[in-house]
């Protein structure tokens, strides 16, 4: 219960902040503004009311004609119930980018940690997801490998539209979250990496099988290849999610 009470203080501030800092972000005299697109692709196997196997395929790429940057990526996902407010998360994302005209790089990146529930099965549904990570990054030109460690604390808020909560089919419904990226020890050499982000979409839950989203991101990331100065992304981002597996209701002998 303890660590229940740390956790919603954690993301109560959180939240309190997410306004500011996205404001300051976007007044934020930036080097260089970008605009991206990212469609992803989510299919989801839950099983034994307690288990969920994912998988995550997700294309990204700029939209300004000078743009070169693209990424390929697949996240295999394992999670697990451990009590009705805490699911520990396992993850394996592996992804190759073109960076530059010249530079490309293919990654490995495990990750693990657990997301906490505050107000599970509420109109507003909100979360705290704290990760962390470890990157094996090859630059394919270079043939070398470089590692990195960071953690990911994240806050999020669903908020149903048209139902009582997130597990209603025909349910439209609106999502916010913030991310930080906390890098441990050393940066890679990445044209976008990941400072911080706050996003802000709209989702619509046709049935159980079939959900969409439409969302922005403004993320701030840091180019280190081309002289470590600090840019500003506009990410427009498209997901289908297709769950499968759908739990069978209990029966009752008379």
């Amino acid at each position: 219960m303890m660590l229940m009470n740390f956790v919603c203080r954690i993301f109560r501030h959180k939240m309190v902040f997410v306004s500011a800092i996205a404001t300051t972000i976007s007044l934020t005299s930036f080097a260089q503004q970008n605009e991206q697109l990212w469609l992803d692709f989510q299919l989801s196997y839950p099983f034994a009311n307690r288990y969920l196997l994912e998988n995550t395929t997700s294309y990204q790429t700029l939209l300004s004609k000078e743009g070169k940057w693209r990424n390929f990526s697949i996240s295999p996902t394992f999670e697990y119930v451990m009590i009705n407010w805490i699911d520990l998360l396992s993850e394996v994302p592996i992804g190759y980018t073109k960076q530059t005209d010249g530079v490309s790089s293919f990654e490995l990146m495990p990750m693990v940690g657990a997301r906490f529930h505050i107000t599970q099965g509420k109109r507003i549904d909100t979360r705290f997801v704290l990760r962390y990570q470890v990157r094996a990054f090859h630059q394919i030109e270079d043939e070398d490998w470089d590692y990195s460690n960071r953690t990911r604390l994240r806050g999020e808020m669903f908020i149903s539209i048209n139902g009582p909560n997130l597990f209603t089919n025909n349910l439209w419904y609106s999502f916010l979250d913030y991310e930080e990226f906390i890098v441990l020890d050393q940066q890679l050499d990445e044209r976008f990496a990941n400072r911080r982000r706050g996003r802000i979409g709209l989702g619509y839950r046709m049935s159980y099988k079939h959900r969409f989203e439409l969302s922005y991101t403004l993320q701030s990331s840091r180019n280190e290849i081309e002289g470590e100065f600090i840019s500003t992304d506009n990410v427009i981002q498209a997901k289908y999610k297709m769950f499968l597996n759908p739990a069978k209701p209990v029966q009752v002998d008379e």
